[in-house]
């Protein structure tokens, strides 16, 4: 397999963004830049054969600049919300980026998705990859230690792509790392996901307040309440429920869980189908959770790919990662990294396609 290399901008300080576009022989491509480590656009074909972009992002590196929301980006250091913008380490108070009222989320105001990272790329018969790097100084946006970020993109001749993670400190810090990649597999950008059946292989989530933290009494169980995604649900059946859980946060955008413990087994994580377009995604993670957000916060303005307006619920992303807010949750899974040990994280998207209900000409 082969990797295709352009140029996608050039940044204001004259920095030049590379594209790096992966191909294999049954119809999948994806597509990446350095700005951000970001998946630019992932294509994959339909139950009749036509390719069709299954994600949200934009035509230009301009806008990525202006009008991101992490947009297929690498979230960090610490993916999801810190309650108050700090936390404790080794008898030291660490203040962080406040850029969520007064708390901070998604690595603050200036995280791993505008950073510039290098990359480079490795070719073989049944996979390609990319890979991206990055160096987080001391102090960044708050946080301790400096960081050393790998992430590797593989796509292979099964129609998985692969991320993996790695990362070491010189320093006791905490990093929780994800993708924040939009999808919508009806291959019509624009169009709602509440068509589209959601499958969550988790028996607890953890409950948010108005703020969305979770609460003092997380994890709960999802039996019996509208967080239950065990068996394929339908996501217009539930997303505008009027229970409080979604009323928080506009729609889904909790956590659920996987694990109890971090014990780094690639295990099934959730399922998203589109029926009439024959679409289907599996996501596995070593992750002990999975973030479920329905783009909540689209407004309905913004124009994205081919000038197209997405509307709230116009996606979903699967933020594979530790809890929110585990620095000052000592009873979650820890996020606290040593210098004598690597960070390590697995995710895989495996692309299908379901015959039975396919609906296209």
């Amino acid at each position: 397999m082969k990797v295709a290399i352009d140029s996608f901008g050039i940044t204001p300080s004259g920095e030049v963004i590379e594209r790096y576009t992966l191909n294999n022989d049954r119809g999948i491509t994806v597509e990446l830049m350095t700005y951000g480590a970001t998946i630019l656009k992932i294509a994959t074909p339909d139950c009749g054969g036509n390719v069709g972009d299954i994600t949200i992002g934009f035509d230009t590196l301009e806008d990525y600049l202006t009008k991101n929301h992490h947009f297929g980006s690498i979230v960090g250091r610490y993916a999801n919300r810190i309650e108050g913008a700090t936390f404790r380490l080794g008898g030291t108070t660490y203040h962080l980026d406040k850029n969520n009222g007064s708390h901070h989320i998604h690595g603050g105001s200036q995280g791993f998705d505008k950073y510039v990272w290098n990359a480079h790329m490795v070719e073989h018969e049944e996979s390609a990859s990319v890979i991206m790097q990055h160096i987080s100084p001391d102090g960044d946006m708050g946080f301790p230690g400096t960081l050393s970020v790998q992430i590797a993109y593989t796509l292979d001749k099964q129609d998985t792509l692969t991320i993996d993670y790695s990362a070491f400190t010189d320093a006791p810090t905490v990093l929780n790392l994800t993708n924040h990649t939009y999808f919508n597999l009806s291959g019509k950008i624009g169009s709602s996901i509440s068509d589209h059946i959601l499958t969550v292989h988790a028996e607890d989530y953890l409950p948010i307040n108005e703020e969305c933290i979770p609460t003092a009494n997380a994890p709960q169980s999802v039996v019996g309440t509208v967080m239950d995604l065990t068996i394929p649900t339908v996501i217009g059946d539930k997303i505008n429920k009027k229970d409080p859980q979604l009323v928080f946060a506009g729609g889904f955008d909790h956590t659920y869980v996987l694990s109890k413990a971090h014990d780094n087994i690639v295990r099934l994580a959730a399922m998203l189908t589109h029926p009439d377009s024959g679409r289907s995604i599996s996501i596995a993670t070593s992750e002990p959770g999975i973030q479920i957000y329905t783009a909540n916060n689209l407004d309905g303005t913004t124009q994205y790919r081919n000038d197209i307006i997405v509307p709230k619920h116009g996606a979903i992303t699967f933020e594979t990662q530790h809890f929110p807010n585990s620095p000052n949750r000592p009873d979650f899974p820890p996020t606290v990294l040593l210098p004598e040990h690597t960070y390590t994280q697995k995710t895989k998207f495996t692309f299908n396609k379901v015959i039975t209900s396919c609906n296209v000409k």
